[in-house]
């Protein structure tokens, strides 16, 4: 008797196990920008899919080839062995490598590109082409484009996992909601410091001025110890004959900008391109995108 429960038992087990499905409980998720893991992560909330940040914290999106190619393809073949999904940036960024690495693990892993659904139809983000020709990658930074993001990733993850269909329609809608605030939050602060005409020192925040509308008077990307006499004379009389102008840059300003330039004219930006110490919060995955006031 023992002995035919145990067989029973272990029969159930088995179906159970057949009839389950697998990929809802592997390491489903892989990605290796700070957006990519906000939106995989607040599209599958009240799931049990998890989400993979690859890269060291500390490494910027410039720095992730390299990474990937050296000390980082061992982590990414083995992480694409349990994984599903991988969520790129591959139609803005050509570069990205988190699909290319991590299929080595596994050649059925699907990739989601957030930035370009990949449908007959396709939606994709307001692409800028930068002086270089190059398409910027920075698409996240321009407000707009986070609910197309959004809307691509969400698609394809309720195709690929239609069990919680409902849960990440749930979701999306409040991502959109959450982007909502973000883009009133930008447009109150901008409006409010008067921020319109721009010089703007950070090559990756042109998304940013564009989604924000903002005119740039002035380009200036070429590093501030590469800056001659000259250069440092004409910004320093630009802004001392238009008061009204605003300087935009990613970095924290320096001695020599603060010099240059009134240190209240100044709007620095998170371009948002590491995990860095802020990293995503899970309370408000947004926070980073917000314009912090210059006086604060």
């Amino acid at each position: 008797m023992t002995s035919l429960f145990t067989k029973v038992s272990s029969a159930l087990a088995l179906i159970t196990v057949l009839l389950t499905p697998q990929f809802v409980f592997a390491q489903d998720i892989l990605t290796a920008t700070p957006v990519t893991y906000a939106l995989a992560t607040e599209l599958t909330k009240k799931t049990s899919i998890t989400t993979q940040y690859l890269p060291p914290k500390r490494y910027g999106i410039e720095r992730l080839p390299n990474w990937f190619s050296t000390k980082g393809e061992k982590k990414a073949i083995e992480s694409g062995q349990n994984a599903t999904v991988a969520i790129t940036l591959s139609s803005v960024w050509k570069a990205d490598p988190t699909y290319v690495y991590a299929r080595q693990g596994n050649i059925r892993l699907v990739e989601i590109d957030a930035a370009q659904a990949i449908t007959p139809r396709a939606q994709g983000v307001a692409a800028i082409t930068l002086s270089s020709g190059e398409v910027s990658k920075f698409v996240w930074l321009n407000p707009t484009n986070l609910t197309r993001m959004a809307s691509i990733v969400a698609d394809d993850l309720k195709k690929v996992w239609p069990t919680y269909s409902d849960t990440i329609d749930e979701n999306l809608q409040r991502v959109m909601l959450d982007v909502r605030e973000l883009i009133n939050q930008q447009q109150a602060i901008l409006f409010d410091q008067e921020v319109d005409a721009v010089v703007l020192l950070s090559e990756s925040l042109e998304d940013f001025v564009s989604g924000n509308q903002l005119f740039v008077e002035d380009r200036i990307f070429t590093a501030e110890l590469e800056w001659n006499e000259t250069q440092k004379t004409e910004l320093q009389s630009t802004f001392k004959e238009d008061d009204s102008l605003w300087l935009v840059t990613s970095k924290k300003p320096s001695k020599l900008l603060k010099s240059l330039v009134p240190e209240n004219k100044i709007l620095v930006i998170d371009s948002v391109d590491r995990w860095g110490k802020k990293g995503i919060t899970s309370d408000k995955v947004f926070s980073r995108w917000e314009i912090i006031p210059n006086n604060q």
